[in-house]
């Protein structure tokens, strides 16, 4: 081990590893501990290999859904994207505002906002009587000034105390556990990844809103569900009705979301200081509310294209998407267990 520890303190060559193999090579020559520096250098390269290589699966841990690909498949064919969907009615992903046909809204202005405010405030309350529930969540979001990749997501949720499971099906994250449990775990997220060097840390725990967990995503797992999706999106209409100017409303009844029938509210700012969320990103938001459960079920949201590097004015919604957030075969009546947020279901 001594030899290791030797080797590796004369490998700042590491840095530039091709240019300086020579430099490697004569220093081993030169060295007396060069045959036992040599050994233990291809012994540390084939643990390494083997190390990267080898994707065991942690005995207790879930393993990837089966399906997962074709769940993945199938909500890309649901929510579109700029090459099968775009243009349609009801098509979200990364789709334009024609999204939402071109008829004559039920409402406008602040009479859509007192309107939807009044939907969403009755959601939030019949959200708050739901003890738990399981739902497909799907997401995408720009981080920084990349779009990741649709993801879906299991979510299992108790609303008090608030416990979240998380499971990642298809994608590159496919197989990917997140828990928070509040009140344990020192008020940390437990995360267990399954594929590349990070499956190797077993299960991690991470601040909700600390860097590392912030990272690869706009907001922080303790944000998740139906029923902080619904406070989030009626504080910021509640804004928008102290607006005298600067903001453009209206509730179009009748729209198609994945064949189901909603109202969607549509809200465009004139300038980013007229926006409701707090880092004034929002140029345009859209708020799908299924017209059966009342429930406000998707919402896209468009940043200003001056902010964003690929913005194309010609393509202005497909290529200033920020967030989308829908929740799909939301079962009220699931049967959920303290077990699904123990540190156990992760190891």
């Amino acid at each position: 081990m001594k030899y290791l520890s030797w080797f590796l303190g004369q490998s700042r060559w590491l840095i530039n590893p091709i240019p300086n193999v020579p430099n490697v090579a004569r220093r081993l020559r030169r060295s007396p501990h060069r045959h036992n520096s040599l050994g233990s250098f291809v012994v540390f390269l084939a643990i390494g290999f083997l190390y990267v290589q080898a994707q065991p699966t942690t005995a207790g841990t879930d393993p990837v859904s089966a399906n997962g690909g074709a769940t993945l498949a199938d909500v890309e064919k649901e929510f579109g994207s700029p090459a099968a969907g775009a243009g349609t009615v009801g098509s979200v992903g990364s789709s334009s505002s024609a999204v939402v046909a071109d008829n004559a809204p039920s409402l406008t202005g602040k009479e859509a906002l007192l309107e939807c405010d009044r939907i969403l405030g009755e959601a939030e309350a019949k959200l708050e009587k739901i003890a738990s529930y399981s739902a497909t969540f799907v997401k995408q979001e720009r981080i920084g000034n990349a779009l990741t990749e649709l993801q879906v997501i299991q979510l299992r949720m108790v609303h008090q105390p608030k416990r979240i499971s998380m499971k990642w099906e298809g994608g590159k994250d496919a197989g990917q556990r997140a828990i928070y449990a509040e009140g344990e775990n020192d008020g940390d997220m437990l995360v267990r990844k399954l594929n590349g060097i990070e499956a190797r840390l077993g299960v991690i725990s991470l601040n909700p809103s600390g860097t590392m967990a912030m990272k690869h995503s706009r907001h922080p797992i303790t944000d998740a569900g139906l029923l902080n999706l619904t406070k989030i999106t009626r504080q910021h209409r509640q804004a928008d009705l102290k607006l005298e100017s600067g903001v453009s409303v209206k509730l179009l009844d009748h729209q198609n979301l994945n064949g189901r029938d909603c109202q969607c509210l549509v809200v465009e700012y004139a300038k980013p200081e007229f926006a409701s969320d707090e880092k004034k990103e929002y140029r345009k938001s859209m708020v799908y509310i299924d017209s059966q459960t009342k429930l406000p079920t998707c919402i896209r949201s468009y940043g200003w294209p001056e902010k964003i590097a690929d913005a194309n004015p010609q393509k202005l919604d497909q290529t200033t998407l920020l967030e989308l957030y829908a929740f799909k075969n939301v079962d009220f009546e699931a049967q959920v267990q303290l077990e699904d947020f123990n540190r156990a279901r992760l190891q």
